[in-house]
């Protein structure tokens, strides 16, 4: 009776032995890879501390890049007003100025900066020549809040 006992023992550990281990071959792959956001403008720009330092996918049409080294260009929302900057990361190493008036779909991680940088990145902003006199992107421009892209394909020309 004991060598029953101890074999129904050995045989139900057996299986569930093997249960767990075929639930761990049905896992999905991204389990433990981080999911990429597909979000719109408006609602990176509506809750951004929601999207900190998350990988995101946004679209929308370049209006301008930068002319002193492609470091940053910006996107405008369907509304036609609402504009967030993109700047370069991973192996990007800058953005093309044949690029304006293109549609493009990023990927890449949001960024909200804190207050002191944000003051920086605006008395930097403001002493630039360049910037003289105000653009249709220069609130994106002194924004605290940015996508590091990582990757772009342009979706229409």
């Amino acid at each position: 009776m004991q060598k029953a006992a101890f074999l129904v023992i050995i045989a139900l550990l057996a299986v569930s032995c093997n249960q767990a281990s075929s639930e761990n071959n049905n896992a999905p792959e991204t389990a433990g890879a981080e999911q990429i956001v597909s979000a719109t403008i408006q609602e990176l720009l509506a809750t951004p501390a929601d999207y900190d330092g998350k990988e995101v996918a946004v679209s929308g049409m370049v209006t301008h890049v930068c002319r002193h080294g492609g470091q940053k260009c910006f996107i405008v929302a369907e509304d036609g007003e609402t504009q967030i900057r993109i700047v370069p990361g991973g192996d990007i190493d800058e953005f093309k100025i044949e690029m304006e008036g293109s549609t493009v779909a990023f990927k890449g991680v949001f960024r909200v900066l804190s207050s002191t940088e944000v003051e920086a990145l605006v008395e930097d902003y403001e002493s630039q020549e360049q910037h003289a006199v105000e653009q249709s992107h220069s609130e994106a421009e002194k924004a605290d809040y940015f996508v590091e892209a990582v990757d772009f394909k342009e979706v229409s020309p």
